[in-house]
């Protein structure tokens, strides 16, 4: 039962003094017309609008998308995803080797496409 207690207090300790480990960030974008440039940092994307051009730096986990006509090049994670609802948003993205993103894609004329 000790041993149990001091083990608790060993995993416990840093996160009272504040030394848990961060939560994955998740960026908002909101807006219309803009070009801009994203530092993603291992966490979310979530992107709301219309005609943008962004490059989203990583590695991101997951992008999400509601919009129209936004044009997106992200780098992402080997285990991520993308999941675009809206229409004749285009979006390329790299990922390391052979790694391919779960994709969910609702709208007429999105494109989702790996970068050469």
């Amino acid at each position: 039962m000790r041993d149990v207690r001091k083990l608790t207090l060993m995993i416990l300790a840093p996160i009272a003094a504040g030394w848990a480990i961060p939560a994955q960030a998740q960026t908002e974008f909101s807006g219309a017309g803009e070009t801009s440039d994203i530092h993603c940092d291992g966490g979310s994307v979530h992107v709301e609008g219309a005609d943008n051009t962004l490059t989203i730096h990583g590695p991101c986990k997951n992008l999400s998308v509601a919009g129209a006509s936004n044009r997106i090049t992200i780098d992402l994670a080997a285990q991520s995803a993308i999941r675009v609802e809206g229409a004749d948003n285009e979006i390329r993205w790299s990922a390391p080797g052979a790694a391919r993103p779960k994709l969910s894609v609702t709208g007429t004329g999105n494109r989702v496409s790996r970068r050469p």
